[in-house]
């Protein structure tokens, strides 16, 4: 994944000879860790305890995390898939679905009112579909997930930095409950 969002990268870089568009210019720390901590709060403190029950009632499933029952009480396995989510996940999903998509659906709907809106749900539709190992409720809810950092990636400036951060560190948390039991 790295590697292919590294040629997406790179693509939108030929396009624009920009570093802010393919989300890669240094902004302030201050503004990339207020980014970071509003998308990790939102997916930490409100998607997994509210909306992602709230999903799995409504389309009478849950999300599949059958894969992950090593996790469970194994430290090394946590710690080799947390090394690998911030890798393939944070950075690399990061550089496809948001520094390469979103740039790609912000200029196709450039013509539409609201386009940051139809640029972020159809990114995340795209986002969620990718997950689809994890069934139908675990596609709706990494959509709405996807969104939300597409939204967040284009109202930022396309601040990259605070998402890769914030995703690896969801995705950390995600281990860590699968190594804990709460799942």
């Amino acid at each position: 994944m790295p590697l292919v969002g590294l040629l997406g990268v790179t693509l939108v870089w030929m396009e624009t000879r920009s570093s802010s568009s393919c989300g890669l210019h240094l902004r302030s720390f201050g503004q990339t860790l207020v980014w970071m901590a509003l998308l990790v709060g939102i997916v930490v403190g409100l998607v997994d305890p509210l909306i992602q029950p709230l999903v799995d009632q409504l389309t009478d499933t849950k999300a599949d995390y059958s894969g992950y029952g090593p996790l469970l009480g194994n430290l090394p396995a946590a710690m080799t898939l947390v090394a690998g989510a911030w890798l393939s996940a944070a950075v690399g999903e990061e550089l496809v679905f948001r520094a390469f998509l979103m740039h790609q659906l912000h200029a196709l709907f450039a013509l539409v009112p609201g386009r940051i809106y139809f640029a972020s749900l159809t990114g995340g539709l795209v986002f969620g579909l990718m997950h689809a190992n994890q069934g139908i409720s675990g596609i709706v809810v990494t959509g709405l997930v996807g969104a939300l950092f597409g939204f967040a990636y284009l109202r930022s400036g396309r601040n990259l930095w605070s998402l890769v951060l914030a995703h690896g560190l969801i995705d950390t948390w995600g281990v860590m409950t699968l190594y804990l039991g709460w799942y």
